[in-house]
């Protein structure tokens, strides 16, 4: 199976959104932070099941929140991006992310 890598931003992703869901309602933020790290535990088996968004950045969504989990894969390796809002125009910081990485 292969390993998990992340971005040193989507620590940040995580965070934000969490912390912007918990003002919304007392504990929306933790059920968006479990949801999260689901996706992010199945990834690695799943990670060949999502489409290619543009270059060879692949999205899995989340169930019930409107984001995604960005990543690609690297050999044995699936990098992840970034947790971004689905609305959000991404191509940009995800290009931005990647070329960071290099």
């Amino acid at each position: 199976m292969p390993a998990l890598v992340f971005h040193p931003l989507v620590e940040v992703d995580l965070v934000e959104a969490s912390l912007w869901y918990e003002e919304q309602q007392a504990g929306l933020g933790a059920r968006f932070g479990a949801e999260a790290y689901l996706h992010l535990r199945r990834l690695p088996a799943q990670a060949l099941l999502c489409a290619v968004r543009f270059a060879d950045i692949r999205r899995m969504n989340l169930n019930h929140f409107p984001y995604g989990v960005f990543y690609f894969l690297a050999g044995d390796e699936v990098v992840v991006l970034g947790v971004l809002h689905a609305a959000r125009d991404t191509r940009e910081e995800l290009e931005r992310r990647r070329a960071s990485l290099e």
